[in-house]
C-alpha cells in the first residue's frame, strides 16, 4: 500500500465513499487506509480517487511503502472476483498509455483533481498557436471543450474570504466543500448546482454548434478549392498541348528551310530571268 492519510486530515469523510475497495474508515484522530484493501485504485482509475476528492490534499504517496502494479492488480482481482479486469485496465502506472484524445495527467506534485481538470484559460490556449494541430487534416475533437465535469471553478470562502479551486464534478446537490485555508464547510444547494450545470451546458452546446458550423464551412471551402485546382490543372493541360503543337510546327519549319550542303538547287536561265 503506497497511499496514506496524513495528520492534516480534517475528517471531512469525502474520501471514504470514493474508495472502490472500502479500504478507508474513520480512525482516531484521522481517517485511515487499510493496507490490505488498498489497491491505489488500479483496475478502476488512472489516479487515486481519495486524493482526487481530498480538500486538504492529505491523501499522499508513502515513499517508504511502495507496491508494483502487478501486486496491486492481483489484490484487486482477489477483492473483486466478480469483475473481469482483462489485460488492459485503468492504472496510474499507465498514464502515458491513455486512450488517444484523453488528458494525460502529469506527475508534478499537483492533486489528481487538478491534473484531470482543465481551466478555461488552458482550454483557450490549447486552441491557439503552438498546439501542433495540422489544419490540413484537422480533427475537430482536438478543438472540443474540456469535459463538463472537469472544469475548475473558483470558490470563495464566506468566512476567510480566501479563494480555492474545485472541479465541477464536486458541485453536486448536498456535497460538502471545505475551504483549504480555514476548513470552513459549504454545502452545495440546488440553486448553485443548477447555475453551474446550466452555464456549462449552455457553453458546451454553443461551442458544439460553432464547431459544426465550422466543419460545414471548412468542407465547402475544401471542395471549392479542390474544384479550382482541377479547373486550373485542366487549363494548364490545354496550354501544354498548345505549346507542344507550336514547338513542333517551329521545329518542322526549321528543318524544312535548312539549306544543307549538297542540297540540289533550282538552276537559273542564261538570261537571268528565272
Amino acid at each position: 500500500m503506497a497511499t496514506m492519510i496524513t495528520e492534516d486530515c480534517i475528517n471531512c469523510g469525502a474520501c471514504e465513499p470514493e474508495c472502490p475497495n472500502n479500504a478507508i474508515s474513520a480512525g482516531d484522530p484521522v481517517y485511515v487506509i487499510d493496507p490490505l484493501l488498498c489497491t491505489e485504485c488500479v483496475g478502476f482509475h488512472d489516479y487515486e480517487a481519495c486524493a482526487a476528492v481530498c480538500p486538504a490534499d492529505c491523501c499522499v504517496t508513502d515513499p517508504d511503502n511502495t507496491e508494483t502494479e502487478e501486486a496491486l492488480i492481483s489484490r484487486a482481482k482477489t477483492l473483486h472476483q466478480e469483475i473481469d479486469f482483462g489485460e488492459i485496465f485503468e492504472s496510474r502506472f499507465r498514464k502515458s498509455e491513455n486512450k488517444e484524445g484523453e488528458a494525460q495527467p502529469s506527475e508534478n506534485g499537483s492533486s489528481p483533481a487538478a491534473e484531470h481538470g482543465a481551466s478555461p484559460d488552458s482550454a483557450a490556449a490549447g486552441a491557439g498557436q503552438g498546439t501542433g494541430i495540422d489544419m490540413g487534416t484537422l480533427d475537430l475533437s482536438a478543438l472540443a471543450l474540456p469535459d463538463a465535469s472537469d472544469w475548475e471553478i473558483t470558490a470563495k470562502c464566506f468566512k476567510c474570504n480566501e479563494t480555492y479551486s474545485v472541479t465541477a464534478k464536486r458541485f453536486l446537490i448536498g456535497n460538502v466543500l471545505f475551504c483549504p485555508h480555514c476548513f470552513k464547510s459549504m454545502v452545495v444547494k440546488d440553486s448553485l448546482n443548477f447555475q453551474v450545470r446550466s452555464t456549462l451546458k449552455e457553453s458546451h452546446d454553443g461551442w458544439s454548434k460553432r464547431l459544426e458550423e465550422f466543419q460545414v464551412k471548412r468542407e465547402k471551402e475544401i471542395k471549392e478549392f479542390q474544384q479550382k485546382l482541377e479547373d486550373e490543372a485542366k487549363a494548364l493541360e490545354k496550354e501544354r498541348e498548345r505549346v507542344i503543337r507550336t514547338v513542333q510546327g517551329q521545329l518542322k519549319q526549321i528543318a524544312e528551310s535548312y539549306n544543307a550542303p549538297g542540297r540540289p538547287t533550282k538552276k537559273r536561265s542564261l538570261l537571268g530571268w528565272g
